[in-house]
C-alpha cells in the first residue's frame, strides 16, 4: 500500500504539470488536443489508480486498501482544492470552444467539445468568486445533511417499540412469537409484572399485522411500521425542507429554473418539465390497470368483511389477505432451478451474445498469485481464487475488443450484491481504428458450488448475471473515435438501457432452451414450464409500477415546485394531494415515502428517480423489435451492436435508441407488461 500513495503523489504531480500545460495555451495555439483532450485527460492515471484500488477494496474487503484509501483520498481532496489554474484554464476553453477551427472537427469530437464546456459550467468556473464561494458552502452543508438523513433512517427501526400487558390484546399470534415477546417484554417490565414487547428489531410488528385478531393492536403497529422518518421516530421533514431550499438555490446559482432542470440538463429528458410529462404519461396510461387493481382487491376486502367498503383500513390488509385467496395465480419460479446448471448457464450466456453480437469469447487461464509470488508466463493474475478472465474479440476481424474478469460467487469480506465496474477504458488508435482493448470487472455474489451437491442457479440468479453482462457488453463493444466516450459517459438514464435490454431474454423460451436441462436426467426445460415462466414477465404486479411512478413524481414536483408550491406546508399534506388520482382507497393514508427516500435525499438520484422506469420503457420497446423478428436473430442483435452498443457515448443516446427502433420510443409495451391480470 505503501507503493499506492508513492503512484498517488506522482499521478498528482503529473495532473498538475498538465494543467500548467493547458493554462500556457494561447488562442493561436489552441488545438483540440491541447485544450479540450487535455483538460479531460489532466488526471486520467489518478482515476486510474483509485479505479484500482476501489475495486480491490470491493472485491476483498482487505482493511489494509480502505485505509491507503482513506489517506489516498485525503490526498486527492488537497490536490481538487487548489482549483490550480482554475480560472485561466476557464478562459482558454472558452476561448477555444468559440474558435473556427472548432466546426472543422469531427462530429463525435465536436460532441466532446459540447460535453466539456457543460461539465466546465457545472463545475462552476463560469461563477464570480462570491459565487463559488456559496456554491462550495451549498454542497458542504447537504452533504452534510443527506448524511443526517440516512442516519435517521437507519437509526428509525431502533426507536419505535410498544410494551403490552394484557395477553388479550394479542389475541391470535403464535406461541413462538409470544414467548420471545413475553421474554424481551417482562424484562423491560417496570413493576416486573408480565408484559410483552413489540418492536421493529428483535420482536417484529410484522406479524402482528397478520396474525393478531384485536383490530386496535393491529393499528398501533401499523403505526409503528410506519413511523420511520416521523415524529414517532426520528422526524426527517425538517432535513427535507431544507434539503430542498438548499438544492433549489444552488440550481439558481448555476442559472437553472428548478433542481429538476439541472439534474436533467445532461440527460436524455433535457429538462424537469420533459421527465415529468413522461411520468405523468405513464401513470395516465396505466390508470386502467390500476382502477382494475383497486376494484378488484376493494371486492376481495367486501367479501372478507361481509359488507361493502368503499375503503380499507392499512392496518387490516394482511389480516384479511391471510383469510383470502391469493390475488392471482402463482407460479414459482423455482421450479426452473434443477434445470439451471451453474457452467451449462454461464457457457450459454456467452453463446447467446455470441451469435447476436457478432462475437467470440476466449477464456483465459488464470491463478490467484499470493503477496511476494510470481505469476507464470500466460497466466492471468487475480485476486481470488476462482476468478475467472474473457477476452472478447470481433468475429469478423479477430480485433480483440476487451477483456472482463468475472467473479461471480459469494465470499467473506467481498460487498454484496452485483456490479460491473469498468477499470481501464481503451485508447482508439492514432488512425481512429481500435486501439488498446478494454478492461472491466464483473462481480456478483451467487451461491458458489459445494462440493458433493449439483451447482445451480436460480431465477433470480439467472436475472442477475444476464443483466450484469448486459453492462458489460456495452463496456466491452463501446469503441468510439476518442477513450472519453466511453460507456461511463453516457447519459444516466440511459445506462441501465442495455442491461435492461439484455435481461429480458431469461424469461424468453427460445433462448432458455439453449441452456437449460435438468441436472439429474439431461431432460430439457419442459416448455409448459418455459411457457409459464414467459407468462410472469407478462403479468408483472401493477402495484408496484405504480409505486415507483407515484414516487418519481414526487421526486420530481418536489424539486421543481417546492420552492413556489409547497415550502412550509405539510410534508404529508403535499405528497397526498399531488398523488391524489392515485393512492389507493386506505382509511388512513401513511407518511409520505419522501421521509424515508434516501435515493432522493440522500444519494445520486435526486429528481431523477424517473430513470427507472425511463429505462425500462426504453428496453421495453427496444425488446419488441427483437420478439418481433426472433430474439436470437443475429441480424437483430448486429443492429443493438451497431446502434447502441458500439457507440458509447460519442452519439446522443436518444439517436441511438431512435436509430435502432427506426421511430421515436413508445410506451406501449412497457404498459402492456403491467396491464394484464
Amino acid at each position: 500500500m505503501e507503493q499506492a500513495m508513492v503512484d498517488t503523489r506522482a499521478a498528482i504531480a503529473e495532473a498538475r504539470a498538465r494543467l500548467e500545460a493547458i493554462a500556457a495555451v494561447t488562442p493561436e495555439t489552441a488545438t483540440f488536443d491541447n485544450t479540450f483532450l487535455a483538460w479531460y485527460k489532466a488526471d486520467e492515471n489518478l482515476k486510474l489508480l483509485t479505479n484500482y484500488l476501489y475495486h480491490l477494496h470491493t472485491a476483498t474487503g482487505d482493511s489494509a486498501i480502505q485505509h491507503a484509501m482513506y489517506d489516498i483520498q485525503n490526498e486527492i481532496m488537497g490536490y481538487k482544492a487548489e482549483g490550480l489554474h482554475a480560472a485561466r484554464i476557464a478562459q482558454v476553453l472558452r476561448e477555444a470552444s468559440q474558435a473556427p477551427w472548432v466546426a472543422q472537427l469531427s462530429p463525435a469530437r465536436r460532441r466532446f467539445v459540447q460535453q466539456q464546456m457543460d461539465r466546465l459550467r457545472d463545475s462552476g468556473l463560469y461563477l464570480s468568486p462570491e459565487q463559488q464561494a456559496r456554491k462550495a458552502a451549498i454542497e458542504t452543508e447537504l452533504s452534510h445533511l443527506g448524511y443526517r438523513f440516512t442516519v435517521f433512517v437507519k437509526s428509525a427501526p431502533r426507536m419505535w417499540q410498544l410494551l403490552i400487558t394484557d395477553p388479550a390484546e394479542l389475541e391470535g399470534m403464535p406461541a413462538g412469537w409470544m414467548q420471545l415477546a413475553e421474554k424481551e417484554g417482562t424484562a423491560l417490565s417496570p413493576d416486573g409484572k408480565p408484559a410483552w414487547l413489540i418492536n421493529l428489531t428483535t420482536v417484529p410488528a410484522a406479524p402482528v399485522l397478520r396474525y393478531c385478531k384485536v383490530a386496535e393492536t393491529r393499528r398501533k403497529c401499523w403505526l409503528g411500521t410506519t413511523s420511520a422518518g416521523t415524529p414517532l421516530s426520528l422526524d426527517t421533514e425538517p432535513i427535507i425542507a431544507r434539503i430542498l431550499e438548499l438544492r433549489h438555490e444552488l440550481a439558481t446559482l448555476m442559472g437553472y429554473a428548478n433542481y429538476a432542470d439541472m439534474q436533467a440538463s445532461r440527460r436524455m429528458m433535457g429538462s424537469g418539465e420533459k421527465a415529468l410529462a413522461f411520468v405523468d404519461e405513464m401513470l395516465q396510461k396505466s390508470k386502467p390497470a390500476w382502477d382494475a387493481y383497486v376494484a378488484a382487491e376493494m371486492k376481495r376486502f367486501s367479501q372478507a368483511c361481509g359488507q361493502e367498503l368503499t375503503a380499507v383500513n392499512p392496518w387490516d390488509v394482511e389480516y384479511l389477505n391471510r383469510h383470502l385467496p391469493p390475488k392471482r395465480s402463482s407460479f414459482n419460479v423455482n421450479a426452473i432451478t434443477p434445470y439451471l446448471q451453474a457452467e451449462k448457464v454461464i457457457s450459454g450466456l456467452l453463446n447467446i451474445w455470441s451469435g447476436l453480437l457478432g462475437v467470440q469469447f476466449e477464456e483465459l487461464p488464470t491463478a490467484f498469485i499470493k503477496p511476494g509470488e510470481t505469476a507464470p508466463a500466460g497466466v492471468v493474475e487475480t485476486w481470488a481464487p476462482g476468478v475467472r478472465c474473457i477476452a472478447v474479440k470481433d468475429t469478423a476481424s479477430g480485433k480483440h475488443l476487451g477483456s472482463f474478469y468475472m467473479d461471480l460467487y459469494a465470499r467473506p469480506g467481498k460487498r454484496p450484491q452485483a456490479w460491473c465496474l469498468p477499470l481501464r477504458d481503451g485508447e482508439p488508435a492514432a488512425d481512429g481504428s481500435l486501439g488498446e482493448p478494454h478492461l472491466a470487472a464483473l462481480m456478483a455474489n451467487l451461491t458458489p458450488p459445494r462440493e458433493g451437491r449439483p451447482h445451480l442457479f436460480n431465477h433470480g440468479e439467472l436475472y442477475m448475471l444476464f443483466h450484469e453482462f448486459g453492462h458489460m457488453m456495452h463496456m466491452m463493444l463501446g469503441h468510439g473515435e476518442l477513450r472519453a466516450h466511453c460507456t461511463a459517459e453516457v447519459e444516466r438514464d440511459f445506462i441501465e438501457t442495455p442491461s435492461q435490454i439484455q435481461e429480458c431474454w431469461i424469461w424468453e423460451p427460445e433462448a432458455l432452451a439453449t441452456f437449460t436441462s435438468h441436472y439429474m436426467t439431461g431432460e430439457p426445460l419442459p416448455a409448459g414450464l418455459a411457457q409459464q415462466l414467459a407468462a410472469t414477465r407478462g403479468s408483472n404486479p401493477i402495484e408496484m409500477h405504480m409505486r415507483m411512478l407515484c414516487t418519481s413524481k414526487l421526486d420530481l414536483e418536489l424539486h421543481m415546485h417546492y420552492h413556489d408550491k409547497y415550502k412550509g406546508r405539510p410534508l404529508d399534506d403535499v405528497c397526498r394531494e399531488i398523488l391524489a388520482p392515485w393512492l389507493f382507497p386506505y382509511t388512513e393514508q401513511p407518511p409520505s415515502e419522501v421521509r424515508t427516500l434516501t435515493y432522493t435525499m440522500a444519494e445520486g438520484y435526486a429528481a431523477a428517480l424517473y430513470t427507472y422506469k425511463w429505462s425500462e420503457m426504453l428496453a421495453a420497446d427496444a425488446m419488441s423489435r427483437f420478439r418481433k423478428e426472433g430474439v436470437l436473430n443475429p441480424a437483430t442483435g448486429a443492429d443493438y451492436r451497431r446502434c447502441i452498443l458500439d457507440r458509447g457515448s460519442s452519439v446522443p443516446a436518444m439517436q441511438q435508441i431512435r436509430d435502432f427502433l427506426g421511430r421515436e420510443p413508445q410506451p406501449e409495451a412497457l404498459i402492456e407488461r403491467y396491464s394484464k391480470p
